[in-house]
């Protein structure tokens, strides 16, 4: 019997823009956790760019979706990017109720850190 747990399609789900900034001088790739030990990429960010996605929070659950090619929900566990100086996880507000509609994150190289992916506003 296939896994009858899945979610399918965006009803009951809010929109969440996130967009990761690479203020550093060498390209980014940001990848997302799913659940049973595998990842999607989400995509590779050149010096001064910006990437943009769109994941989908459950207001009941708190969790972060990806969607797939047939509109299941892939639950996120985390986002992540990485560069020659490092990896860095970008920390996601999971929480129950209602999430911001836009998450900004900032990537500079540098410091112990290496890479860091900080929020900003806006």
């Amino acid at each position: 019997m296939p896994y009858s747990g899945i979610i399918h399609g965006t009803e009951g789900a809010d929109p969440v823009k996130i967009s990761v900034v690479n203020e550093t001088s060498v390209p980014l790739v940001c990848e997302a956790a799913l659940a049973h030990w595998y990842s999607d990429e989400l995509g590779r960010v050149s010096p001064g760019e910006e990437l943009t996605l769109t994941l989908w929070h459950d207001q009941k659950t708190g969790v972060f979706n990806l969607m797939n090619a047939t509109d299941d929900r892939m639950p996120v566990e985390a986002l992540w990017c990485a560069s020659e100086a490092g990896r860095t996880r970008l920390t996601l507000p999971i929480a129950s109720g209602k999430a911001k509609a836009a998450l900004r994150y900032s990537c500079r190289a540098g410091g112990e850190a290496g890479l860091s992916c900080e929020a900003a506003s806006g």
